[in-house]
This record gives structure tokens, C-alpha cells and sequence, in this order.
């Protein structure tokens, strides 16, 4: 539902003129609402694109409860709730009928090296981390933020709405990734959820022993 997931959709469709591209969601439960509507969208405007929803079966606070609420040091939301999925996904369809031969895939991603130093080290192909069979190809690698919305204007794209009302990223609303930007949007349309968050981040602070839990908490330390 990102603007770089977007472009890569169009781009690989129309770069190899056909539609039976399969396209994977990898819902994590913690998705914008904005994102769902996107995604309902794109099934109604695209309805021979073969699309498939990955979704965890866990509880996101339940494990939160048990190991902590998720950080940048140690994001293990990404693979319970996203990686994780799809990698069932792909390993429920990657045997074909009456052999024992497993297939690779040829996965499309909307990763670009501007993103972050991390994904600065990807290239434009490379072998998942995460999912064994995937081989991923980055067609937008070197491009930066002006190229993607140029591209999504100049073919009339549908975008996330979410980008309407100033959101610079469309991942889980509350990403410990998340900028003071994302999290100030997050109290105009969010607020309820938010607000709920922040006390579970407050109360989890005062367990661990900090003292001064609400400057932890609301400089990002957590």
C-alpha cells in the first residue's frame, strides 16, 4: 500500500505486458485503515491481478505482554507479522503437484537505497534474509522521492490516502520507526489508538524500572 510498492506494481506489469503478476499483502493487523481501503481499492481496479492477503495468526499486544513491546534495536514485530506470513505463503505454493522440488521465486520490491543505510545495502538484486526462496529485484533502487510521486502523476496512479493527509510513510501506525512527524498525525487521526498505546508504553517503562517513564517514552527512547 506504500508509494514505492505502487510504482513497482505498474512499472513490472507494464514492463512484462501482462497482469498475472502474483501480488502478496502482508497484512501485519497493525496496518492504517487508510492502507485497507488502498488495498480494496487496487482489487476493484485490478481485478485479473492474482492477489493474496499474508496474515499472523498471533495477537501483536498479547506478545507485547510477553517479550515487550517491539523497538529498533530488536523489531521482532516485522518477522512474526510480515516476513513470516508471506514466507507461509510462499512455501504453501512453492512445491509443485508430485514432486518434492521446491521453487524459487522472483520477488518484486519497492525498496530504495534513499530509504535508509540499511536497504542502502541491498542493490538492485539480492537474496532475501528472511525467506529462503525469494530472490528479490529492486527496480527503483537508485530512485529518490521525486522520481516515485513523477512516476504516480504522470501515470494517474491510485495512492494510499493516508499520503493525502501528510503521512510521509504508510507502515503500522505504531512502528517504533515511526517519526515525531508520524506520531504527531497519529494524535489528529489516531487518537484514541495512540493514546492507548502510549499508556501501555508508559506502564511498560515504570516495570523495567524508569524513573522518569514519560520522558522515555515520549523522547522515543523506548
Amino acid at each position: 500500500g506504500g508509494k514505492d510498492s505502487v510504482v513497482v506494481s505498474d512499472i513490472v506489469r507494464q514492463a512484462l505486458s501482462r497482469n498475472d503478476i502474483l501480488h502478496i499483502f502482508g497484512n501485519t493487523t497493525l496496518e492504517m485503515k487508510e492502507t485497507i481501503n488502498y488495498i480494496k481499492d487496487f482489487k476493484k481496479e485490478n481485478p485479473s491481478v492474482p492477489f493474496i492477503e499474508a496474515v499472523s495468526d498471533k495477537d501483536f499486544m498479547e506478545l507485547c505482554d510477553k517479550i515487550g513491546p517491539p523497538t529498533r534495536m530488536n523489531s521482532w514485530c516485522c518477522s512474526i507479522f510480515k516476513s513470516g506470513p508471506i514466507s507461509q505463503v510462499l512455501n504453501a505454493i512453492s512445491y509443485p503437484v508430485g514432486t518434492k522440488k521446491q521453487s524459487k521465486f522472483l520477488t518484486y520490491y519497492g525498496i530504495r537505497a534513499e530509504e535508509s543505510s540499511t536497504r542502502n545495502k541491498y542493490g538492485r538484486t539480492s537474496n532475501s534474509p528472511k525467506i529462503t526462496t525469494q530472490k528479490v529485484a529492486s527496480p527503483i533502487f537508485g530512485w529518490l522521492d521525486y522520481d516515485v510521486w513523477l512516476y504516480i502523476l504522470t501515470r494517474k496512479l491510485t495512492i494510499n490516502t493516508a499520503y493525502r493527509l501528510g503521512y510521509r510513510r504508510v507502515g503500522c501506525w505504531c512502528c517504533p520507526n515511526n517519526s515525531n512527524w508520524s506520531e504527531f498525525l497519529n494524535e489528529i487521526y489516531y487518537n484514541e489508538l495512540q493514546y492507548e498505546w502510549k499508556e501501555y508504553l508508559y506502564n511498560f517503562a515504570r516495570k523495567i524500572g524508569k524513573e522518569d517513564y514519560k520522558v522515555y517514552v515520549d523522547k522515543g527512547y523506548w
